[in-house]
């Protein structure tokens, strides 16, 4: 009897066709049905019957959704967005470790989703939607990189690692600097400058450079932020009268060239300027409040660029001077 019912409801369409009973029983149907029918159309038939209920859940999200993009995939892409506005807001406050998950996690959100695109789920070739995949995955790589490049923290001042003290070192060992004397100053009112400041005492001495043994606390007339180079340059009298006055000093100094190169092995640029009340035989490094990207190039490292040939064209310097193109001064 079950036999003939289940013909019948064959007989009516596919989507009537149930099997059903104990195993016995589903045999015995569905060898009627293949007598009747033919083994492959029945096979067929039977694998359209037997979806998981993941796979009709999908399909009654397809059916909600002309455009078959799943809410589990919504989610995904609207947690992409969220964590973006969150280090777009709040990347220089949380770190570079954090922010570095951060777009990892973004990543990988996109990842489901890109793969559910539905040019993408709908291609039938298996080597197209395999390289479509990967095209849009590296797409999206690209733009969370370059995300982050954007947001990327920069490195705020801190206490050395052995590792940032050991490349300072060796960007100095190279020139000799026992002719220089190097003093290593700070505002008066600055304690966290000043504490800063006093742990490149020993790095520069380390290097076999001649260096004041203390932290000098100076008012300057002029203060900037940032560490700042100064060499003799100027004249006192007419800077304190005229508030564009500056000096001129030789930005091809093998000593200011090396001094730069070593903060620069730490992620810092340092700024140059004049100072008339210093000896010829003393470079100052003023260590100023922290400025909010210390990695960001200063006028110091775009006059050294094109004097060294690394930026080509007009002198990038404050003044355009004669002097300063054929000396290779810096003036301000």
């Amino acid at each position: 009897m079950q036999s003939l019912a289940t013909l019948q409801s064959m007989e009516q369409g596919p989507d009537d066709l149930h099997i059903s009973g104990n195993s016995q029983q589903r045999r015995a149907q569905r060898r009627a049905l293949e007598r009747a029918f033919g083994k492959a159309a029945v096979s067929a038939i039977l694998a359209t019957k037997s979806k998981s209920p993941l796979a009709d859940r999908n399909q009654k999200d397809m059916r909600a959704n002309p455009e078959g993009i799943s809410s589990g995939d919504i989610a995904l892409w609207f947690w992409a967005a969220f964590m973006a506005l969150g280090l777009f807001l709040a990347a220089p406050k949380i770190g570079r470790g954090l922010t570095a998950i951060v777009l990892v996690a973004m990543f990988g959100c996109v990842v489901h989703p890109i793969w559910q695109l539905p040019f993408i789920r709908k291609t039938n070739h298996v080597s197209v939607k395999v390289s479509s995949f990967t095209g849009f995955l590296l797409v999206a790589a690209a733009l969370i990189g370059g995300f982050g490049f954007y947001v990327w923290p920069p490195i705020k001042r801190h206490t050395l690692t052995a590792t940032e003290r050991e490349s300072f070192e060796n960007a100095l060992k190279p020139q000799k600097g026992d002719d220089l004397e190097i003093q290593i100053a700070c505002s008066p009112n600055d304690e966290r400058a000043c504490t800063y400041a006093g742990q490149f005492i020993r790095p520069v001495g380390d290097s076999g450079w001649k260096v004041q043994a203390y932290v000098s606390r100076l008012i300057l007339t002029k203060p900037l932020d940032g560490i700042m180079i100064y060499r003799r340059g100027g004249n006192r009298d007419y800077s304190l009268q005229h508030y564009d006055a500056g000096g001129y000093f030789n930005i091809n100094e093998p000593h200011l060239l090396t001094m730069q190169k070593a903060f620069q092995s730490i992620q810092i640029e340092p700024s140059g300027g004049t100072n008339p009340d210093l000896p010829e035989n003393v470079m100052m490094i003023y260590f100023g409040p922290e400025r909010e990207n210390e990695a960001e190039p200063t006028d110091l490292t775009r006059t050294t660029e094109w004097a060294t040939g690394k930026r080509e064209g007009p002198f990038p310097g404050k003044r355009r001077t004669v002097l300063c193109r054929w000396f290779g001064l810096l003036c301000g």
